[in-house]
């Protein structure tokens, strides 16, 4: 071997090793710290009791198959030709790898390749020939995404972003490097047929290479400066990818495959009698290791910006930054305590508590104002396609501003007291529960245990008067279908809802094992109810206190009488004059991905017509009242408004709701327009009992 040839063998052997020993240690150093993090769950380890068939679809679904990029099709697509083109560069790549460990890179790159010595030649060059295709699609795909941030300057890439300037000319030259690479092979010597007519790429690219005067002599020469461009690109990249948020290639996939299986709209549980547990969170090292882990795998593209409702009504709330901070977190805070929980184990207790890694009002990100300003409607969540959960986060840290700090809106503090005081947040009488229902004929359990299905009504439709039509309207379908059902009246107590998402985990687990308690006494079953955010925590979270029942929501409990042939709905007579439209509910739709049953019933109510907001199912914009904000004063233009012109905008005469939150601010959001005497505002259970056959 030539000196010349172990000299460049030596010198790529010496940064292949700096490039993977470095990315490998950078790669661990912040896994290190994402696990030396609070437990996820309370499980002692994240191994244990894990669906890992569950884990194994969402990386194959989200990961391999791009599932939740496809949401967004355009950028989907092209963010596929970028994903795609780092699988298909990944033989390749390895191929050079061997061939410079080797010795191979000076005088013959291509004296191994996998698929060559794997398939054989013949492959190898077709495999060539469409990894050229592949690397012109990366290029489509760069050039659009920076097509996006630098000229149409896109909502949610607000940031400015040198990282992204780095990291697109650096794939881009990887791209680059190869494709004029393989046409100075098509000049060279290295292209022969009878495989040239199978890359017309090159073949093009090696037109113009002889064009402007590169020849068979040279060609090989300018083939060796490309692939040690290419490589060289390969190292660069290995060496700052972990360090940039450009890491979410790295963190992503791990994000995916150590997601819980536990329910989407299931809060965690706090243990409040271990003295020991943390209630909520603001300390960086207190946080859940998923919390942590979402923050490295972030890439900033915005997305959940776009679509949360705060932020898209001027809230300082931005998901993004909520995000994004808890990665600074994690950098700025954990290597401290990761240093001495390693050097110092026995005293690390007292030694960690002695720093200041407190995060809340610490990043701006992080304020209490955008903290309180969240709906936990879920959009953001179901928006981001790394499998972030800046839901979760938000909880984390309001449980410790009210329970730790009682910090928190002076307009909840009525609501906690009303439902400590009254089990409901109006604060009305507990006694009066049931007075809705007077004159129905409607049993309680107490009168009559032996039914098939408990109804349970909630705070809203058993107090608040719009909201009692709907429970009666809900009762004489129940009636006209001949179910034997029955309430718990004066016995059923709020769900708890607004209180742990409000942040007091401590009244939302004495409102839930009490309920609990009481349905397990008439040895319940299954259960119905109208409120979406009573569905979502009976069906998702009372299993946490032993409440384990059959949930269902009323619009799928009435679709179903209607299939069964148990109640014949007619069209209503408007149908032909008006237009229908539907609200999506955030915890029927995206927390329990019921979209089509409240749908099937406007439709057999409006004849099959539907008029569908802009934003609509999956991004269906919440109508502002959930995640306790129904008990809050809301500041600047209201969420509310915003969906009800949304709505208004489709044309209709009548908006069909199915939830009573819902029903009330789409209500106001009408009247604000003064629309109110010619657009109704109905929830479906009122559309069908008015026209039932």
């Amino acid at each position: 071997m030539a000196i010349s040839q172990i000299a460049f063998h030596v010198i790529f052997t010496a940064l292949f090793i700096v490039a993977n020993v470095v990315f490998v240690r950078a790669v661990l150093y912040r896994l290190n710290l994402v696990f030396n993090a609070r437990k996820a769950h309370g499980t002692e380890n994240f191994l244990e009791h894990k669906n890992w068939g569950f884990r194994i679809k969402s990386f194959v679904l989200n990961v391999i198959l791009q599932k939740k990029n496809f949401k967004e099709p355009l950028r989907g697509i092209m963010h596929a030709f970028v994903f795609y083109g780092f699988v298909t560069y990944l033989l390749h790549t390895t191929s050079q790898f061997i061939s410079g460990v080797f010795g191979y890179a000076l005088d013959d790159p291509y004296k191994f390749t996998l698929v060559g010595s794997l398939f054989g030649e013949t492959a190898n060059h077709y495999y060539e020939a469409a990894l050229q295709v592949v690397s012109i699609l990366v290029l489509v795909g760069l050039g659009f995404f920076a097509w996006r941030r630098w000229v149409q300057k896109a909502k949610g890439l607000d940031v400015h972003s040198p990282a992204s300037a780095i990291v697109i000319s650096m794939i881009s030259l990887l791209m680059i490097s190869t494709l004029l690479g393989e046409g100075a092979r098509a000049v060279g010597a290295e292209y022969a047929n009878p495989f040239h007519d199978a890359a017309p790429i090159a073949s093009a690219i090696g037109s113009v290479w002889e064009a402007i005067g590169i020849e068979y002599s040279s060609a090989d020469l300018v083939f060796q400066i490309m692939w040690w461009t290419h490589i060289l690109s390969v190292f660069a990249f290995m060496l700052y990818v972990p360090t940039s948020k450009h890491a979410h290639l790295i963190f992503a996939p791990f994000n995916y495959f150590l997601q819980s299986d536990t329910p989407k709209g299931a809060l965690s549980k706090l243990n409040l009698e271990d003295e020991t547990a943390v209630w909520g969170v603001t300390r960086a090292e207190d946080f859940p290791w998923p919390n942590l882990l979402d923050g490295l795998s972030c890439i900033e593209c915005g997305r959940c910006q776009v679509q949360c409702p705060a932020n898209r009504t001027g809230k300082v709330l931005n998901p993004k930054a909520i995000i994004a901070d808890l990665k600074h977190a994690l950098m700025d805070k954990m290597p401290e305590v990761v240093t001495i929980r390693e050097t110092n184990p026995e005293g690390a207790a007292d030694a960690v508590a002695a720093l200041d890694t407190s995060v809340i009002g610490k990043y701006e990100g992080l304020s209490e104002e955008a903290l309180w300003g969240c709906t936990t409607c879920y959009a953001c969540v179901e928006a981001c396609p790394v499998g972030n959960n800046q839901v979760n986060a938000i909880i984390e840290m309001r449980r410790h501003l009210v329970l730790v700090e009682s910090s928190f809106p002076a307009e909840l503090q009525g609501a906690f007291v009303n439902m400590e005081n009254n089990s409901n947040p109006w604060g009305v009488a507990a006694h009066s529960r049931a007075d809705w229902a007077e004159g129905l004929g409607v049993k309680t359990m107490a009168e009559d245990s032996n039914v098939d299905v408990l109804y349970w009504v909630g705070c809203a439709g058993a107090y608040d008067d719009r909201n009692k039509r709907i429970a009666q309207s809900f009762v004489k379908i129940m009636q006209k279908a001949d179910v034997k059902f029955g309430i718990l009246g004066t016995e059923e107590g709020c769900s708890g809802d607004s209180a742990r998402r409000g942040g007091n985990e401590y009244l939302y687990q004495t409102l839930a094992q009490s309920n609990v308690d009481t349905m397990n006494g008439y040895n319940v079953k299954k259960v119905v109810t109208a409120c979406p955010h009573c569905y979502n925590t009976i069906k998702n979270e009372y299993p946490q206190f032993g409440g384990n029942f059959e949930v269902v929501h009323h619009s799928e409990f009435i679709n179903e009488l209607a299939k069964d042939g148990k109640i014949e709905v007619g069209v209503a007579e408007d149908a032909n004059a008006g237009k229908y439209t539907y609200h999506d509910s955030c915890y029927i739709g995206r927390y329990n991905d019921n979209y089509e049953n409240p749908r099937d019933l406007v439709k057999q109510v409006s004849g099959g017509k539907l008029a569908e907001a802009v934003d609509h199912h999956s991004k269906g914009l919440c109508c502002g009242a959930g995640g306790a904000q129904m008990w809050m004063e809301e500041h600047g233009e209201r969420v509310n408004f915003k969906r009800s012109n949304q709505l208004l905008d489709t044309g209709a005469t009548t908006i069909a709701t199915a939830c009573p939150f819902c029903i009330t601010m789409i209500t106001d959001g009408v009247k604000q327009e003064g629309k109110i005497d010619e657009v109704k505002v109905k929830d479906i259970a009122e559309l069908i009992a008015e026209n039932l056959k």
